[in-house]
């Protein structure tokens, strides 16, 4: 079975989604994924996607204040509204999947009920919806397997596999294996690991092409084959270094479309480290 690749719209390139569209279409992906905002128009997305012959595989939903869902007061009932609304036009689109960061914070260790709580409605929402969340493994795993825990049971909850997070915010586990069966999704990358071993810094998490930085990618690929993932196999990639690293110089000279390019020819590189 031919394996199908997904690049998200993400990539620092300073380009908006419309223009980045069409040059993931011509690099030789089939699919492509997008955030989402208020401001977001997925209708449009859609239609552009359809007319470049792309999958819509999945939206990610914003992250950047999920951790009020674990703390009383309102600004938690917000975003829990915000986060369904982003289910709902999801739907409307019929995008499959939406892709839910559990908490943000390198410090945050402590799941508490009042989030597990907001989390099963923002899951019935996708249950209603006829969608699938996708929990992704970021700093924090304890969110991560409390939501397991929790909410697993249902069939509208899967698991997005970042394999960058794994090793610059997951002390290199093996993610996966904490999923029980129910990968739906990747966000592939590759970092140098985390540099300062007593402490998690978002600047390790540099979404280099891969086997640009320091991953075992042929355990990579035994481990998707071990899992049977059979879905869309989806980049999260990015032009652009961290502020104060210079992780991305490699990349300087390419334009968008051979960035592309060069990002779909690993795609392939990968596959063929897998048996499946």
């Amino acid at each position: 079975m031919k394996n199908l690749h997904c690049l998200g719209t993400g990539m620092g390139m300073g380009m908006t989604e419309a223009e980045q569209i069409p040059l993931i279409a011509e690099s030789g992906f089939e699919a492509f994924f997008t955030g989402w905002s208020t401001k977001s128009n997925l209708k449009a997305i859609k239609k552009l996607g359809d007319s470049c012959g792309l999958i819509y595989q999945s939206v990610h939903a914003p992250f950047t204040q999920v951790h009020h869902l674990w703390e009383e007061g309102t600004r938690g009932e917000e975003v829990c509204d915000e986060l369904i609304r982003c289910i709902h036009e999801t739907a409307e689109v019929n995008v499959p999947i939406v892709i839910i960061h559990p908490i943000i914070g390198m410090d945050r260790h402590n799941p508490y009920l009042i989030g597990l709580e907001r989390y099963a409605d923002i899951v019935r929402a996708a249950e209603d919806s006829g969608i699938k969340v996708a929990f992704e493994n970021v700093e924090g795993i304890e969110y991560l397997i409390s939501l397991r825990d929790a909410l697993a049971s249902s069939d509208a909850v899967g698991f997005c596999w970042d394999t960058g997070h794994e090793m610059c915010y997951n002390s290199s586990m093996d993610v996966p294996a904490l999923f029980n069966g129910k990968l739906i999704c990747t966000h592939i990358n590759d970092n140098m690991r985390q540099t300062d071993p007593a402490k998690l810094t978002w600047l390790d998490d540099s979404h280099l092409l891969p086997f640009d930085g320091r991953a075992d990618w042929q355990g990579i690929a035994d481990r998707l084959d071990r899992e049977n993932f059979r879905g869309i196999m989806t980049y999260e990639v990015t032009t652009k270094s961290k502020p104060e690293r210079n992780t991305h110089a490699i990349y300087s000279n390419l334009s968008p479309l051979e960035f592309m390019k060069l990002a779909y020819e690993k795609a392939l590189k990968l596959d063929s480290m897998r048996k499946l």
